[in-house]
């Protein structure tokens, strides 16, 4: 057994509570919401208790955890107390705040405090949360819509955006992608295969989302949205003169310089286009929130349309697959351990739905008949081989017959 000696004992060198705190989250999306939120607690609903920079009120507090933990815990449920009363006010108050964004300002303290070793009894924190029973109604974009959109994109980028959006239902974090996080999946006479030589077409592509993270997972894009970035590929080549390396961003900002598109840029975009279509005209539903959330929308549409879509499979095998595949860990936890999927199983998943998420009325029109000739030709071949195998155990007996004789 091997054993750690006093001289291979490293102690921690001593790091700022904020900087352990963006130590914690690996995901640049989260942390830049995280921060923006800490910083409005601490520098806004809590300026009168804190002095000092943010910085400095991250070490106040952290310090206040650690030297006086009641203190800390009274502070934060009066905190809650206050948010509170925020969500009983009119939903056309300025003030008002949906139930549903409440404990997302305890989750960055919450993060703080676990990162700097400052210990809170948060299940009695959790306990005044308020119940989920004003939720405003909302719904996703409709295939309609979508098209709406795509006859106001500007250029090959806007498009191939809208397209990954509405047939992936990734979040706008996972725009983050790289050349080597898209891999083609083609159909061939002998099934799914990531080796597009010989007879073989697109029948989808895999996303690798957030990769190099904990929480990476695969999501699926339809050919049409793969042709889409195949078209802004070449946009992208003009721009900077040579092909992709697989490191290389693929969503990128205009331009001859290889900078990464921010997550916030691909957000404006994509809210230009929807203004654009006439989609986002006047103000939001209750003067706080729009029918449709502008990202969360298009995710929607793929939750509401793989849901409705036939499998072949057992309907919580089917559902489970399309739980992991909007990077959600299963029904419950244990299903990432004990349900394994190999990615072509979850794309010949796909493919049952890659129809209704074609946004094209004639390309939905052409990648239902693939499928449907895919599936009697399927049908086609189990029928020969069972054919065979009948006349192998005819054959058989005859043989047996003609023995016995």
């Amino acid at each position: 057994m091997m054993k750690l000696s006093r001289e291979e004992l490293v102690r921690e060198r001593e790091v700022s509570p904020l900087e352990l705190f963006y130590q914690g989250i690996k995901a640049d999306r989260t942390r830049e919401k995280y921060s923006r939120t800490l910083r409005q607690v601490l520098c806004k609903m809590l300026e009168e208790i804190l002095e000092g920079t943010f910085e400095e009120r991250v070490i106040q507090l952290v310090q206040y955890g650690k030297q006086d933990p009641q203190w800390t815990r009274d502070m934060l449920l009066s905190l809650s107390r206050m948010l509170r009363q925020r969500t009983k006010l009119p939903h056309d108050h300025p003030e008002y705040l949906n139930p549903v964004s409440f404990g997302g300002y305890f989750k960055p303290i919450k993060k703080l405090f676990d990162m700097n070793d400052v210990t809170i009894p948060w299940k009695r924190i959790y306990a005044t949360y308020p119940e989920l029973d004003n939720v405003s109604e909302s719904r996703g974009w409709s295939r309609g819509e979508i098209q709406n959109m795509l006859r106001h994109v500007d250029g090959p980028m806007d498009r191939a955006i809208i397209l990954v959006s509405a047939s992936s239902g990734i979040r706008v974090g996972g725009f983050d992608l790289s050349w080597k996080d898209l891999t083609p999946i083609y159909s061939s006479p002998k099934g799914l295969c990531m080796d597009g030589s010989g007879d073989t077409n697109v029948a989808c592509a895999m996303l690798r989302i957030y990769a190099g993270t904990s929480e990476s997972y695969s999501a699926f894009i339809t050919p049409e949205a793969y042709d889409a970035i195949q078209e802004y590929r070449d946009v992208w080549i003009k721009q900077v003169g040579r092909p992709p390396r697989p490191e290389d961003p693929i969503f990128k900002q205009d331009g001859i310089l290889l900078r990464r598109a921010t997550l916030l840029s691909v957000t404006k975009r994509i809210s230009k286009i929807i203004r654009r279509a006439g989609l986002r005209d006047g103000r939001p539903t209750n003067n706080r929130r729009y029918e449709v959330p502008m990202m969360n929308g298009f995710r929607r549409f793929w939750n509401k349309t793989c849901k409705e879509s036939m499998s072949k499979e057992s309907a919580l095998a089917s559902l489970i697959k399309k739980e992991y595949m909007m990077g959600h860990v299963g029904l419950v936890k244990l299903d990432r351990n004990y349900f394994k999927t190999h990615v072509l199983e979850l794309a010949e998943e796909y493919l049952n739905v890659v129809p209704n998420l074609t946004i094209s009325d004639n390309e939905r029109l052409r990648q239902s008949n693939m499928l449907k000739d895919e599936k009697i030709r399927r049908l086609e071949s189990e029928k020969d081989a069972r054919i065979l195998d009948l006349e192998r155990v005819v054959a058989e007996l005859a043989d047996r017959m003609d023995t016995n004789k």
